[in-house]
């Protein structure tokens, strides 16, 4: 039979529809997107968002990725996810008011505005990496709420074509492991002597740079799920969550090779096919 072909706007019908577009015609869907943007600079408000937004393909991993451009936003927008302007614009207006209300409530607590040196978010979010097999997204930017500094953030999320599926740590195992801690603790050792531009040797060292209490031999892994490049899995820590503002958003990536003894086949199949 003839295979169905759908839009990023429309899911098949019919379980017919469903059993004549197999998995591998999903991934073969060519994922195309447009670049969407919302920018605001008034008043020492300003917001920034800069979206690769899907517009067609397969339409589960088109919705996939819209909902996770929508979470990373703020969650909040319930029209139809396909009107990507639309999205991006409630945010963009949304962020606004925030920051304004920020900033009117700083007011009462000062002189003049000549204490007011600004509110900003900025977002960008990017198709970073892609296969035949998966795509991963990356979404960067920095907040700044008239503090003593801002924030900068760094998230990831890589997506099974064929359907959309997160890789999340549910598709990884061992992960607490001695083999799987030293995989950690390694990394952010490096990261760390890149930082110092001298080699940590010993652990009373590497515990110079750790904000936890934490035995550098059990240290966590980031908040957020490590995403997946050319080079590999990036795992990233946000500022403050491991160490200090100063030493940046801690990170280091791992090569898949190495990291297969901590992924379940689900997810090595994912990476690199039956």
């Amino acid at each position: 039979g003839m295979m169905v072909v759908a839009s990023c706007d429309l899911l098949p019908k019919s379980s017919s529809e469903k059993q004549e577009t197999g998995i591998a015609d999903l991934e073969d869907m060519a994922f195309e997107t447009e670049k969407l943007s919302y920018n605001y600079d008034e008043d020492k408000v300003e917001v920034n968002i800069n979206a690769d937004y899907p517009t067609d393909g397969n339409p589960l991993l088109c919705n996939a990725v819209r909902e996770f451009i929508s979470e990373m936003l703020g969650g909040t927008y319930a029209d139809e996810l396909e009107e990507g302007q639309q999205l991006i614009d409630f945010y963009g207006e949304s962020i606004k008011s925030e920051l304004n209300e920020a900033k009117q409530n700083d007011l009462q607590y000062a002189y003049d505005d000549e204490y007011i040196n600004g509110y900003y978010r900025h977002y960008d979010i990017k198709k970073a990496y892609e296969t035949d097999r998966f795509l991963t997204y990356i979404v960067t930017g920095d907040i700044y709420l008239n503090g003593a500094h801002g924030n900068e953030f760094e998230y990831g999320m890589t997506f099974r074509k064929s359907d959309g599926r997160r890789l999340g740590t549910d598709m990884m195992r061992n992960l607490y492991t001695d083999d799987f801690y030293a995989v950690i603790k390694n990394g952010l050792t490096n990261y760390f002597s890149e930082y110092a531009n001298a080699s940590i040797g010993n652990d009373d060292e590497l515990k110079e740079y750790i904000l936890t209490d934490d035995n550098v031999n059990y240290l966590p892994l980031p908040r957020h799920t490590p995403y997946v490049t050319s080079d590999g899995f990036v795992f990233t820590y946000q500022p403050y969550e491991i160490s200090f503002y100063a030493a940046g958003m801690p990170s280091f990536t791992v090569p898949v090779g190495k990291m297969k003894p901590f992924l379940t086949q689900t997810a090595l199949k994912m990476l690199e096919g039956e």
